[in-house]
This record gives structure tokens, sequence and C-alpha cells, in this order.
């Protein structure tokens, strides 16, 4: 057979067309920069704030922003911390806080006129940037066992809202929920530190909620709830806006790239809040360490989960928690008469995966997961623990969920992968190596599944058990 050079096509960008989309992108930038600033600055300080960390400054605050508001202005915050009650952003303004500004959130709830600290309702062309810090005076809200009390929950509220920027800044020692974002469309999240206590409950990093186009970039996130969370509401009273506008409760087109992840419960999670779809999401290039779950997907609510990716993500799952979770996918119910739904057309592709704990996937008795795809990923079990198949209990996302007559669990089962009630599953090039363990483990456990496609699967199991056990 006569072998021949591969003919390989190249594009060329003509000089002119290259020249008219620098002018082009020149002068858009220009554009924005004067748009940016055709309000003014309004810098807090002007307005009779104190940067003594004490004195409240609720009022000279509130003020710079209705200053800014709608009018394209920027709002500076400048070196110095500033103590504040809560604060209400709106449409067409940025806000600022430079290198040095600490802005922190007051610890008498009296100083607060709304359940958030930070709340932006309808705020479209809202920036939020700079290299400053917001200081949420978290553990001001809980007491020695880190039991919350009375505290604003969530902490910054951003909703109804389209073309959002929030970059650069410090979010630290939340009181709850760090950053909501619900009912938003085209919101950019980028280069943005949130730091809290491992101990604290309820401390989501990014929370998104019914919500479209949301870019979430470059971002470092360790808290003590889930670092990345999405949800579709259950609640048919949200579908109308106090304007009286039509919401949607899809959530779609979710990019998450370049993120480091910390969390004692879920690094990544879709759940339990799963009244609608969510799909078309992209989970990529991730480094997820010392969590409970490494991506957690809870289906509760009778919604849809489909076309989910997951791909070049390291992870190294670890808590104060014993039972711990690669990767949890599970269909159950909130009520035991609560709709059941689906999670289809999901893939995990180059997952480099270190963890004592399982992978489990799982449909319902009555509806299979579907076209679940696992590639070119390997697992590692350092130490193999012998309560995993005495004692674990299935995790249902919620305290107040319960197990029903009509849901299953498989967590006792004793291997590293869990496959049950699942349709068309296909693994290939994947590894599973067992190190050590006191317990007898199978690589992987399977219980009624249809259309199960492995290649290349290899491994190992501790003390002589099969690879593969079918219990069907």
């Amino acid at each position: 057979m006569r072998k021949g050079k591969k003919r390989v096509s190249v594009k060329f960008i003509s000089w002119t067309t290259l020249v008219t989309g620098l002018s082009f992108l020149l002068i858009w930038v220009c554009f924005v920069a004067w748009d940016q600033d055709k309000g003014g600055k309004y810098n807090i300080l002007d307005f009779g704030a104190i940067p003594d960390g004490k004195t409240i400054n609720t009022r000279p605050i509130q003020m710079a922003i209705e200053n800014a508001i709608g009018a394209g202005g920027t709002v500076i915050v400048p070196a110095g911390k500033f103590y504040t009650g809560s604060l209400l952003l709106g449409p067409n303004m940025t806000l600022r806080l430079e290198k040095g500004a600490e802005l922190i959130a007051s610890k008498n709830m009296g100083d607060y006129n709304q359940d958030e600290f930070i709340l932006a309702p309808y705020a479209d062309n809202l920036v939020v940037t700079g290299e400053g810090t917001i200081n949420g005076n978290g553990t001001s809200f809980f007491d020695e066992n880190w039991e919350f009390i009375e505290r604003p929950r969530p902490w910054i509220a951003i909703t109804d809202s389209k073309h959002v920027i929030i970059s650069g800044i410090v979010l630290v020692n939340s009181p709850s929920h760090c950053l909501s974002l619900d009912f938003c469309q085209d919101v950019l999240v980028k280069d943005l530190h949130i730091k809290n206590d491992s101990r604290s409950p309820n401390t989501d990093g990014i929370d998104i909620r019914n919500s479209s186009e949301v870019r979430i970039m470059n971002c470092d996130i360790r808290t003590g709830d889930d670092a990345i969370c999405l949800k579709s509401s259950r609640k048919p009273d949200q579908l109308i806006n106090d304007h009286g506008e039509q919401r949607s409760r899809v959530t779609k087109d979710i990019r998450v790239t370049d993120c480091y992840l910390e969390s004692d419960d879920a690094a990544l999670k879709l759940g339990t809040g799963s009244g609608d779809l969510i799909t078309d999401v992209t989970f990529s290039n991730i480094s997820i360490r010392d969590s409970r779950y490494g991506i957690a997907l809870f289906m509760m609510d009778g919604g849809t989960y489909q076309k989910i990716d997951f791909s070049d993500i390291h992870m190294v799952t670890g808590s104060r928690h014993k039972q711990e979770y690669a990767i949890f996918m599970d269909i159950h119910q909130r009520e035991a008469i609560s709709k059941v739904g689906n999670i289809a057309d999901i893939s995990f592709e180059n997952l480099d995966i270190t963890t004592n704990g399982l992978l489990y996937f799982s449909g319902h008795p009555s509806r299979d997961i579907e076209n679940i795809s696992f590639k070119n990923s390997k697992i590692r079990v350092p130490d193999a623990d012998d309560t995993i198949a005495n004692n674990w209990i299935k995790p249902k996302g919620n305290k107040k969920v319960k197990d029903w007559p009509s849901t299953a669990s498989f967590v006792q089962s004793p291997a590293t992968v869990i496959i049950a009630h699942a349709t068309d599953f296909k693994m290939e090039n994947v590894s599973i190596q067992h190190e050590k363990g006191a317990m007898d483990r199978h690589a992987l456990y399977l219980n009624n599944v249809t259309g199960l496609d492995t290649l290349q699967l290899r491994g190992n199991t501790l003390n002589t058990k099969e690879f593969v056990l079918n219990v069907e």
C-alpha cells in the first residue's frame, strides 16, 4: 500500500479582514470603557463612609449606589474596612472594591431591611469587580457548635437580571449561601475567591437556579457546603416575577471551567431542587480536593437532568464525614407521592479519581438512568474500609427526605463502582485499582442493568473477589 502525505487544508485570514476586525474590537473596547465611566465615579468616602471597621456605613454606601444606578456609574469602595448593613444594587452600575477594601456585614440583624446582605433584583448590566473583599461576618451568626441562628440568607443574591459580571473579588466568612443567581441570563463569574470554614453549614459557594448562559471561570471556592450547585425550582408560585413577567424555571447553557474546589459536602452538585429541566451543562478542567462528594446528582422533584458533561477533572475525596462518594447519581423522591424524575445523556471523560468511597449510579425501580458514558478515566482506592458494606446509608441531599417503599438503595454493596436500574451504560478505557483494605470489594457491582457496554475495563479486586458482580 502506497503511503502519501496527508493533505492539510489551511485557511488564511486576509490582512483587510484582520485590520477591520481589530479596528472594530478597538472601537468596542473604547465604547465599553466610555459607557462604564459616563455615569461618573462615586467614592463612598465622599458620602460620609468611615473606614474604621465599626461605624455603620449603610446610608453613605447606599447613597453612592443610588447615584450610580441606571446611569452607568461606578461606586468606588477604597482601601479600608467599611462596616455596613444590607445593601440594594440595581441596573447599569458598577460596584468596584479597590485593593485593600473590605465590606464587612453587620452582625446585628437590626441593620438589615431585607433577607439578604446584598440584593440585586432586576439588575441588568450590573458589574461587581475589583481586588477587595466582602466579609460576611459569618461566625457572628453561628454558635460554638456551628448551628446557625437568625442570619442574612442568602448572603449575596442576584435575581431576574441579564448581562451581569462578577470578577476578581474575594468573599469570606459567609453566614449562608454565598452567591445566588436566580432567574438570570448571561452571567460571567470570573477570578472569584470564596473562603469559608469547612464546618460552616449551608454556606454554598455559587448557587445557580432557573438561569441560563452562565459562565464560571478560574474560581477558587473552599466552603462548608456545596461549592457549585445547579437547581431548578419546584415552586409554581415563582413562575411570575414582581413585574408580572413570565419566568422560565429551566437551567441551561452553563459552563464551569478552570476552577479549584473544596467542600464539606459536594464540590459539583445538581439538586436537590429538581422540579424542572437542567440541560446543556459542561464542567471541565476542574481540581477537587477534600470533598465528601466530588460530583453529585440528586434527582428528587420529578424534573430532568440531561446533556451534562464532566471532563478533565482531577479529584481526591475526603472530609470529616465517614461516607465519601467520588460520584453520586440517584433518582429518589422528596415525598412518597412525588413524581419520579429523569437522568439521561450524562458523560464523564478524563477523570482522575482518588477515593476510599464509592462511585454510585442508580436509577429508580420505576425509571432507569439512561445513556451514561464513563470513558478514559482511572479510579484509585488507597484503603477500602469495611464500614461501607456494613453501615452506610444512602444520602438524599436533605435531612428531611426519607426512604420510601418505592425507592431503592445499593450503597452497602461490596464494590467500588455500583450501577443499578440503568439502561445503556458505557464504560470504556477505565481503570479501577485497589491498593489495600480490610473488606472484600469487587470492582463493579451490577443490579438491573440493561445494555451495559464495556471496553478496556481493567484493574483489580480485594481479597480474591470477582472483578464484576452481576446480581441480576
